[in-house]
């Protein structure tokens, strides 16, 4: 058995050391290395995305922050998401107008999954995870 590269764009199997789809051209990522981000859906910043690496990530209007989205609604210091034993998570960080996920205000922190939608202020954020799915596969 052969262990194949399935593009999550197009389910293409590739070859275990691609690093692009051979049909579509999209990034394959490796099994341990999340590749995951923030792309802006409404709001000022609508269309942006930012890129979330595994250590801390600070979403706020202050330029000292990982993620700089400039809304009003938007505290200094907003929220956090963080890489913790194989999921990410978001924190709010006391904000003024709070952090909601999927439609429910969180408090603390909750876990987030690609395609999660993400309300800070007026802005509407949809986190995408994108992780290579691999098979096997009889040859």
């Amino acid at each position: 058995m052969m262990r194949k590269k399935i593009c999550s764009s197009c389910r293409h199997q590739n070859a275990n050391e691609s690093a692009f789809c051979t049909q579509c051209g999209a990034k394959l990522f490796s099994k341990n290395k999340p590749s995951s981000q923030l792309r802006i859906l409404e709001g000022e910043s609508t269309g942006s995305i930012y890129v979330i690496n595994k250590s801390n990530n600070t979403i706020g209007r202050h330029s000292s922050n990982t993620i700089v989205i400039r809304d009003k609604q938007i505290s200094t210091k907003h929220a956090e998401i963080n890489f913790i034993e194989g999921r990410y998570w978001i924190n709010d960080l006391n904000s003024k107008n709070g952090v909601i996920v999927n439609g429910r205000e969180i408090s603390g922190k909750a876990c987030l999954f690609d395609g999660s939608l993400i309300k800070l202020g007026t802005s509407i954020i949809r986190f995408e995870n994108q992780r290579t799915v691999k098979v096997k596969i009889n040859d």
